[in-house]
């Protein structure tokens, strides 16, 4: 973890100043404050096409996800024998089902016509239910696997250094999930008010 107290310091500084910027806030009703949702138009310059046969085009309300970084060191503290991406996992599991149900009860905007963001974790986002977009080539690219390396070398540090290195930048994917996949895959009780 040695190197790493300043890095943290840092992130944690700029996370804050972008959940204020952007207006995030934990997913409505959620006991493990994980996952940070905010809303605004699609700002992308072309439509993103999801499954099932949904097209989200530029100025379309979408919801927006990140993580909790201070939530991530928690877990990340936390003792256990399992990777933390396990950890992760499961929570996002409960998250994303209240996500689902906060959607079904009026509890976020009911004109969301899909729920996106940008990470490195490819394999969970696809189990998860979401659909990976590659990130053009370019400097924004470059600038978010940069991000998403410093994150990972931060938060693996309480584990071990073999994941919490530079050798290769991660490499980030938009996510895309529509709304009616979500409540699909997710919601757990299927009572009506869908």
């Amino acid at each position: 973890m040695s190197g790493t107290g300043i890095f943290r310091r840092i992130t944690e500084a700029v996370d804050r100043r972008f959940v204020a910027d952007v207006g995030a806030i934990p997913v409505p009703g959620s006991e493990q404050r994980l996952l940070l949702i905010c809303f605004h138009p699609y700002h992308g310059k072309k439509p993103v096409q999801i499954p099932p046969q949904v097209t989200i085009n530029p100025g379309d309300s979408v919801c927006e996800l990140h993580f909790s970084n201070q939530r991530i060191t928690q877990i990340a503290a936390a003792a256990g024998e399992r990777p933390i991406e396990w950890h992760i996992f499961e929570i996002l599991k409960g998250e994303f089902a209240q996500l689902a149900k906060a959607l079904r009860d009026g509890q976020v905007p009911q004109e969301i016509r899909g729920i996106y963001g940008v990470n490195t974790m490819g394999s969970v986002s696809k189990r998860l239910g979401f659909t990976l977009i590659p990130l053009p080539k370019g400097l924004n690219r470059i600038w978010l696997g940069f991000w998403e390396s410093l994150l990972r070398r931060i938060y693996y540090s309480y584990k071990t250094s073999k994941k919490a290195n530079f050798k290769r930048m991660m490499d980030p994917h938009e996510i895309w999930i529509s709304r009616e996949e979500l409540l699909r895959r997710h919601l757990k009780d299927s009572s009506p008010g869908l």
